[in-house]
């Protein structure tokens, strides 16, 4: 099996993905025999046709399935680079049906044997309260975004998958960037590490397009979520401009 790749270097963003094959036949090719009605076979598929990631050795996983992929079935397997901690890779997987139907899906941590092999930027660190700082900084003389937020008073949280960071403003102005406030984020807008890296990292910003088909979550004051989709926008804007300075 043949597999493409779009970079040689560990960075946020890598990926890979493999033709689209029947499962049976990945698992033949791979020596490996599953009875029929296994519930792994979409984890086994993923492992042994998704490449490990140069020079590092996966320590971790987790696996989910929206519907069980069976060995007669057609798949790709995807993977994306969504974090980079010291000597960490956390990567995501995927399985796609012949639709093009996400089936399977899961996160693995590999621990590289150098650190320094790696391209670990606090811009591409979505969530954490440096990448908030930056963040921060960018957004200081946007009157756009001051002035959508000139008379308002609250916290707008980010989550990605497990890490959460809250923005306190106050009148347009972003007055602190920190993990958590004390009396919690008007609101917080939702989204996976895949979904991050691809809002930051692609080619055309899409958010609003994302945002009306409902494809983000949020918590808390479901009202000021929506009212504030125009500054949201300006927030991701922002993420992929301080991500651009990082990749140049």
């Amino acid at each position: 099996m043949s597999i493409k790749t779009t970079h040689e270097v560990v960075a946020v963003g890598d990926r890979t993905v493999s033709p689209t094959q029947a499962a049976a036949e990945t698992l033949t090719e791979a020596g490996v025999s599953l009875p029929a009605g296994s519930t792994s076979v979409g984890a086994v598929v993923a492992c042994v046709s998704a490449p490990a990631v140069p020079g590092a050795r996966r320590i971790g996983s987790q696996w989910n399935a929206e519907k069980v992929v069976e060995q007669t079935e057609s798949v790709s397997v995807e993977t994306v680079i969504v974090r980079i901690t010291g000597d960490r890779v956390e990567r995501y997987l995927a399985l796609r049906d012949h639709t093009g139907v996400i089936r399977e899906s899961g996160t693995e941590t590999w621990v590289l044997e150098d650190p320094a092999t790696a391209i670990a930027a606090p811009e591409l660190d979505f969530c954490s309260v440096e990448w908030g700082n930056l963040l921060s900084e960018s957004l200081e003389d946007d009157r756009g975004f001051t002035s959508s937020l000139s008379t308002w008073d609250g916290t707008i949280g980010l989550r990605c998958s497990d890490r959460e960071l809250h923005l306190r403003i106050y009148k347009g102005t972003i007055i602190d960037v920190t993990r958590r406030t004390p009396h919690g984020a008007t609101f917080t807008f939702v989204a996976p590490a895949h979904t991050w890296v691809d809002l930051v990292l692609s080619d055309t910003d899409d958010f609003m397009r994302r945002a009306i088909s409902g494809e983000f979550s949020s918590t808390g004051d479901g009202y000021e979520y929506l009212r504030l989709t125009k500054p949201l926008n300006t927030i991701i804007a922002h993420a992929r401009l301080i991500a651009r300075k990082a990749n140049s």
